[in-house]
């Protein structure tokens, strides 16, 4: 049996009974939310503030901002599957996950500060070389934290119950640390001052939003990383060989290859997230334009707008323990992606179709409000899923190709959303500067016709996007029956296994 990292223990030292995983504390379940801080971090700032800060505030041409941000995302995406399977055979000292989590939070922080403190006088070319070479550092580094930090999941435990409830802190705590941050930015970075009635088209406020977007990024790594580190050292003594897999990048390249080409279930979970993330990316890259200019937001009814995704995120996570073990997980999954992409389309639809109260009323921002409480409810569903989801792909291959890839495979699964990401953020960039709104300029009303354009642009490739998505997750299927069998099958292949080796 080729099961280098997931073998069972030497028996001699650890007893008959060490492959059984201890279920997770309270306070370890906590710590295993945290770790999720970096990455939705980072995706928040880059979803809904990268490219307005660099085209709306900086002047940066919107091609050449989205070009950066998806030549960053593409190279994490494709480095991504390499550094999880680097985790998967590396050892440190505080284990093969944690040294990599420990060491990449100091320059993760660094990078994103440098990311929305651009020097002066920068034109075009200067502008997109940095941002490009900071969207790829932050990238690259916080990947070292958060490809491992995937991998914590499924070492934690084996019991889909579990996994599902791991699922629900993690979603949980992102939220209650998103909301927050959205709050603190809206609030004390964004002050609104004599000449920027809208703080967020004000310059001189980034260095401040910078400063709290490290400050979160890095406390909730720490703590992640902290609360996690004993019970993964538990795990990797029991089940992870002394000696291990020699790294190669020909062999992950060949065993990503047999996922997808072997594996109908990853290969549709795979497609589904390259199209759920391209309709996601491209609409939340839009988000800041659309509430800013399509709807007239203030600055704070934008940030309360923001905000209420993630409160209704977090509600829902924590709902979603109410039925995360009776119905399964594609169809809370299914339900999420049709519901976010419906809470999307429709209001600027409503707008197009002149159905919706007009800017300013309160009977808008109501409905607003409403649908990102809908979309975080979306988002919430999805994100209590995806642990089990992708974790019991993982344990699929693992029984199929009697190999355990766990971590190589959990990173590879979200590339197809960075790919997308990638797309969606280009595209995004070519509707910001094909619809030209003003820039640097909050005196100067935009045209109509621009906004209308906007709000046709948001529609349609989200709403085509959303449909593919939906369409290729149809054919994923590993219901709970299939995968409890999987379970009993690695049980009995360890238990045969003499223990070597890699």
């Amino acid at each position: 049996m080729n099961d280098p990292n997931d073998r069972p223990p030497d028996r001699s030292h650890s007893g008959a009974d060490a492959t059984v995983l201890a279920a997770p504390s309270v306070p370890t379940r906590l710590a295993f939310g945290f770790t999720a801080v970096v990455e939705t971090t980072k995706f928040q700032v880059y979803e809904i503030f990268l490219i307005f800060y660099y085209a709306q505030v900086l002047g940066l041409k919107g091609s050449l901002a989205g070009l950066a941000v998806a030549i960053a995302t593409i190279a994490d995406a494709l480095i991504d599957p390499l550094i999880g399977s680097y985790s998967d055979s590396f050892r440190g000292p505080l284990g093969r996950r944690h040294t990599l989590m420990f060491l990449a939070i100091a320059p993760t922080g660094l990078f994103v500060w440098l990311l929305f403190s651009v020097p002066a006088g920068l034109g075009q070319a200067g502008l997109f070389a940095w941002l490009l070479a900071l969207c790829l550092a932050v990238r690259i580094t916080g990947s070292f934290y958060a490809v491992p930090a995937a991998a914590v999941a499924a070492e934690l435990t084996e019991d889909a119950k579990v996994r599902a409830e791991l699922g629900i802190w993690r979603q949980a705590v992102t939220a209650a640390v998103g909301s927050g941050l959205t709050w603190l930015l809206f609030n004390l970075a964004f002050a609104d001052t004599g000449s920027y009635s809208r703080g967020q088209e004000n310059p001189d406020n980034y260095p401040r939003f910078a400063l709290l977007v490290v400050g979160v990024l890095m406390l909730g790594a720490l703590l992640g990383a902290a609360g996690t580190l004993r019970p993964i050292q538990a795990f990797e003594r029991a089940r992870v060989a002394v000696k291990p897999r020699v790294f190669s990048v020909k062999a992950s390249l060949l065993a990503t290859w047999r996922a997808l080409a072997d594996l109908p279930n990853f290969r549709m979970l795979f497609l589904g997230l390259l199209f759920a993330g391209v309709m996601g990316s491209y609409f939340r890259a839009l988000n800041l334009h659309l509430g800013t200019y399509f709807w007239g937001l203030s600055t704070q009814q934008t940030g309360t707008w923001l905000m209420s995704i993630q409160v209704a995120t977090f509600v829902a996570a924590i709902a979603s323990r109410l039925v995360v073990g009776r119905v399964e997980p594609k169809t809370l999954y299914v339900s999420g992606v049709a519901t976010m992409m419906l809470a999307y389309v429709l209001p600027p639809l409503a707008r197009l179709l002149d159905l919706m109260p007009p800017n300013g009323s309160a009977a808008l921002v109501q409905l607003l409000y409403l649908s990102n409480v809908a979309v975080g409810a979306g988002t919430g569903l999805i994100m209590a899923c995806s642990l089990v989801m992708f974790a019991e792909t993982a344990d699929e291959y693992a029984y199929e190709k009697r190999e355990s890839r766990t971590g190589m495979l959990l990173a590879f699964l979200p590339l197809g959303n960075k790919m997308a990401s990638s797309l969606g953020k280009l595209a995004a960039g070519i509707v910001v500067q094909w619809v030209a709104l003003p820039v640097g300029r909050q005196d100067v009303a935009p045209d109509a016709g621009a906004l209308q354009l906007l709000g046709i642009a948001a529609v349609s490739l989200t709403a085509l996007a959303g449909c593919v998505a939906l369409g290729f997750y149809s054919g994923y299927h590993l219901p709970r029956a299939r995968h409890a069998e999987i379970v009993r099958g690695l049980e009995a292949l360890r238990a045969a296994s003499p223990t070597r080796n890699a």
